[in-house]
């Protein structure tokens, strides 16, 4: 019985350690002056942010080893909006992708288009959020950019990162997780 205890005892500081050890190893980003947070795993860096425009920011974030990219946009909205329901929010969200993808054509990207089967509505942290998709060409390759808005009667945010399509999904895997620590006012 006392040996059962004993390893009981040892498995229950090992598991205490490696989850401190985890927690040190993470890096957290605040905006002081936006209200936003998130979680970054062990390696990753954030650039900035910079400011510019009418209580706006973009921070980028960048992967170890591969490089890749990924950007938050943040927006104080100055006054706040009125509290709505959901639901409200939900279509003002989906609306927000359609002017994303006006925005983009204008810009010039060639053949953009929002898939129209990647739309979720899934909300972070208690805020209304929507993940999407939208192709694109470059140089006659198959891109994509992946978008998540999150939005508060405060702020709203925008994560947008572009990649060849076939990185997509693996992409999803690493990013997904730091997209649902964000914090947002």
């Amino acid at each position: 019985m006392r040996c059962l205890q004993g390893k009981l005892l040892c498995a229950s500081l090992l598991c205490l350690i490696a989850g401190s050890v985890s927690y040190l190893l993470a890096s957290e980003y605040r905006d002081s002056e936006s209200g936003v947070s998130l979680s970054l795993p062990p390696g990753w860096r954030w650039i900035g942010p910079e400011r510019w425009g009418d209580h706006e920011s973009t921070l980028l974030l960048r992967e170890p080893g591969t490089g890749q990219e990924i950007k938050l946009y943040v927006k104080n909205l100055e006054p706040p909006e009125a509290v709505m329901p959901a639901r409200k929010m939900n279509k003002r969200l989906l609306k927000q992708a359609q002017r994303k993808a006006d925005q983009r054509t204008g810009e010039g990207f060639e053949n953009y288009r929002n898939r129209v089967d990647s739309f979720e509505l899934k909300p972070i942290n208690g805020r209304s959020a929507m993940h999407w998709v939208a192709d694109y060409t470059k140089n006659g390759r198959k891109m994509v950019e992946y978008l998540t808005r999150v939005r508060s009667e405060n702020t709203s945010a925008l994560f947008f990162a572009r990649l060849p399509a076939e990185q997509l999904d693996d992409f999803k895997g690493r990013i997904d997780p730091i997209i649902e620590t964000l914090q947002v006012p």
